[in-house]
């Protein structure tokens, strides 16, 4: 096992030790400079603590704030590089690794890591000419996944078992490598996990938490080794076109230069006789989480046009099947349950079990109305049974992938659990 993917980087990995007493502290702490990089600290403290009552326990917790995730990786890689880690993870703390001899130093070079904001370029398309893909073929689909714990290495034998007899024309991930997506956690949490063999052409997109460090592990080791050219791309048939964006690059939402690709591969699709389904890191709307604004408006056009049949994405790391959008026409479906633990929500809990689609694998499809910003959805709830802890497999949503089969003009998606049980099955065409 990678002792850097089994780094568990929690609140407690913070905290000060008990060594590093007020008397002890240098000179330099008592600057202004010194004050104000303590104070950072204790918010970055602070952010995860919340973060972190809400999980309750010492699993993987991720939060959607760069300076978090970013100091997150450091300990996990500093840990990393001088303990070797027990099997099945570990929560980092001081000492595992990590020398709480000069606290403030090691603190204030953590907060100077943290601080810094370089970006890798973006790397787009040579050309608006989507790929070819064959008149059927088959995708499989999975998000937040980069964990290399809990359910993430048991959907990569889960996918590589369904394909055991016949590759998938097409395996991505719709984002996220955590903490922070370092090269190191690309590596290690991503690339040595990535069930690559299982698919003729392998696809990742950018998300998020790859950005927090700068794209570069993305862009540098993860896009090479898929022999993938850029960060958004196109594939079709004579009866789909498929557009893969990136919301990350620019957090989000998509900068005008990628609308204009996309608007161009759409215009050479002869509309509406190919069908588009879009997939992406981030979701245009939501009803258990933010919304989408920016990405609403950029594809106002497409949106109001109503020539997007489906939309895939991650992002909250859930599993959320929605209803035709009332205004848009579009089927959206949430697919964030890779591989990070998610609390389950009361609201969900509490919601009816689904008439038409119960579920299975001891898990439940719950229905959940319409809202002002959403349609209705059913959401996947249920123990995790990918937790070690038996104490912890009820608090947590279950993981899973999606895989996708296109017979001509006929799709046909299915939602597995992490061990290939397939509860979900709905045809669109």
């Amino acid at each position: 096992m990678d002792s850097i993917r089994e780094s568990i980087v929690t609140v407690a990995s913070f905290r000060r030790p008990d060594a590093a007493a007020e008397a002890d502290l240098p000179a330099e702490a008592l600057t202004p400079e010194g004050e104000i990089k303590q104070a950072q600290y204790d918010q970055i403290m602070q952010r995860l603590q919340h973060a972190t009552d809400e999980v309750g326990a010492a699993v993987m917790v991720t939060v959607q704030d760069r300076e978090v995730s970013m100091a997150q990786s450091r300990i996990a890689e500093e840990a990393a590089a001088k303990k070797a880690l027990a099997s099945g993870g570990q929560e980092v703390q001081f000492g595992t690794g990590i020398s709480g001899k000069d606290w403030f130093r090691w603190m204030w070079s953590l907060t100077d890591w943290v601080d810094r904001k370089e970006a890798h370029p973006i790397k787009r398309p040579g050309t608006a000419q989507a790929d070819p893909l064959p008149e059927k073929f088959t995708m499989a689909l999975t998000a937040d996944w980069g964990t290399g714990l809990y359910g993430a290495p048991k959907t990569a034998d889960a996918i590589r078992g369904l394909a055991a007899s016949r590759k998938f024309d097409v395996l991505m991930h719709l984002g996220d490598v955590y903490y922070s997506g370092t090269k190191k956690e690309c590596q290690e949490r991503f690339l040595k996990v990535w069930p690559g063999d299982a698919g003729t052409l392998n696809r990742a997109l950018n998300g998020n938490h790859e950005m927090y460090s700068g794209g570069f592990g993305y862009f540098e080791d993860i896009l090479p080794a898929f022999d993938q050219p850029a960060s958004y791309f196109a594939l079709q048939n004579d009866f789909w076109v498929l557009a893969a964006l990136d919301t990350a690059y620019v957090d989000h939402d998509m900068d005008t230069a990628q609308v204009a690709w996309l608007n161009t591969i759409l215009k050479r699709a002869d509309l509406p006789r190919r069908k588009v389904v879009l997939f992406s890191h981030q979701q245009p709307f939501s009803r258990l989480d933010a919304q989408g604004p920016k990405l609403q408006k950029a594809l106002k056009h497409l949106l109001d046009a109503k020539v997007i049949t489906a939309w895939y994405w991650g992002h909250e790391h859930q599993c959320t099947i929605y209803d035709p959008h009332p205004s848009w026409g579009l089927l959206g479906r949430c697919l964030g349950h890779g591989g990070i633990p998610e609390a389950r929500k009361d609201e969900v809990k509490a919601a009816p079990v689904d008439s038409v689609h119960a579920g299975g694998g001891g898990c439940a499809w719950r229905r959940l109305g319409a809202t002002a910003d959403s349609p209705g959805c059913i959401a996947l709830d249920g123990p995790n049974m990918d937790m070690q802890k038996k104490s912890d497999q009820n608090k947590f949503v279950p993981h899973g992938f999606m895989t996708l089969e296109f017979d001509r003009d006929q799709l046909t998606e299915r939602v597995h659990m992490s061990n290939a049980t397939e509860i979900f099955t709905n045809r669109i065409g």
